[in-house]
């Protein structure tokens, strides 16, 4: 059963993200205002199109959702991490964390990949993260 909830919770963050970015200006919804005059367009007039009102409500109220959805308990254990600075817990899709991460030339026969590293801290601890040897900051 948790292998089930770990799949249905990455498939609602990837769809969170897609929500997030859609408000935030890249909205692909073709309901939107952006699309609404493409006849318009066509005929050579150039209205100003802006991503407006007609998806936001329906994006902010999708975003709520699956946010009280992914709050669920059997969601707890995906969702929060203990931070390696305080040791207190960091919620995933909250605004007060992020991810420190660190690249190094790959080890292994190509020499022309980077390996990746991250870690979860809050915004105030991700300064005090150490650097593993070997390692850089991105």
């Amino acid at each position: 059963m948790t292998q089930k909830d770990k799949e249905e919770y990455f498939l609602l963050t990837e769809k969170l993200d897609e929500i997030n970015w859609a408000i935030d200006g890249k909205c692909n919804d073709i309901d939107c205002d952006k699309y609404m005059y493409k006849d318009l367009l066509k005929k050579r007039y150039k209205p100003v199109l802006e991503h407006n009102f007609s998806c936001m409500k329906k994006l902010k109220r999708e975003r709520e959702a699956l946010l009280r959805i992914l709050s669920q308990k059997k969601y707890k254990k995906y969702k929060f991490i203990k931070c390696r600075i305080c040791k207190k817990e960091i919620d995933k899709l909250g605004k007060d964390s992020k991810i420190v991460s660190f690249t190094r030339p790959s080890v292994y026969n190509n020499k022309n990949c980077s390996e990746w590293k991250g870690v979860w801290a809050h915004i105030s601890c991700a300064s005090k993260v150490n650097t593993p040897i070997g390692w850089k900051k991105f």
